[in-house]
This record gives structure tokens, sequence and C-alpha cells, in this order.
């Protein structure tokens, strides 16, 4: 092969690598997994970023509007963590079955969340 071809074959590949590699580093920054709140408390995560799924606690939430804050607890049936959201209410979060937040760890061992999902039950799924 002379080395005129050799040259555009490489250039021709090199924006298929490119592509390729995009692709790569926007599927790893979307893939994410949950942690339950045991195998949160399990890991050694200070100052690490996590997202955590887990039951709303009934009557455990409180929110000072003039703040704006949200404390409230979640459990995974084993484990209870609690949890302070700076930021407005959501609508919907009474009716939550499941909360989806994503922050860190404080030293107290408290939840600081930055970002707040809520999982609502579905008005398409049948009475049980």
């Amino acid at each position: 092969m002379s080395k005129k071809k050799l040259k555009v074959l490489l250039l021709s590949l090199l924006p298929l690598f490119l592509l390729g590699f995009l692709a790569l580093r926007a599927f790893e920054n979307s893939a994410a997994y949950y942690y339950t709140i045991s195998e949160a408390r399990a890991k050694d995560v200070s100052e690490q970023k996590l997202r955590i799924k887990g039951q709303l606690v009934e009557d455990s939430v409180t929110y000072n509007a003039g703040m704006p804050l949200l404390q409230f607890s979640l459990t995974d049936g084993q484990s209870h963590l609690r949890a302070s959201y700076q930021g407005v209410l959501p609508d919907n979060f009474h009716h939550s079955e499941e909360v989806i937040m994503e922050g860190t760890f404080d030293s107290s061992g408290e939840f600081q969340v930055s970002k707040l999902m809520l999982q609502c039950p579905s008005k398409y799924e049948g009475e049980e």
C-alpha cells in the first residue's frame, strides 16, 4: 500500500474513531446506578456523588418555605436515611411512591440532595 493511500485511509477512519469515542463518553455519563440506602451506607462514599432510590417515610416530611428547605426520610425496608433538599417543594412530593435523589453525604451522615426526582403511581395501572 502506498503512503498516499495509507494517509487517505487513516484520515477517513479518524472521524469514525472520534464519533465512537464521543458516543462512548455520552453513554458513560448517561448510565446511572441507583444505590439502595443499605448499599450506600455500606460503601465508603465520603465526598462522592451518589444516586439513591428509596421509599418515602410517612410523616417524615418537613418543609420551610422561607429558606426553602425540604427535609425528609427514606427507607429501603432495612435502613433509613435522613435527607435535606435546598429548593422548592415539588408539587406531587407527598403522592410519590419512590424518591430518587442525587447528592452527597455530609459529615453528620445526612444526605444533601442536589437533584430530586419522583416516581409517582401510574394512572394507567390497575387497582390492586
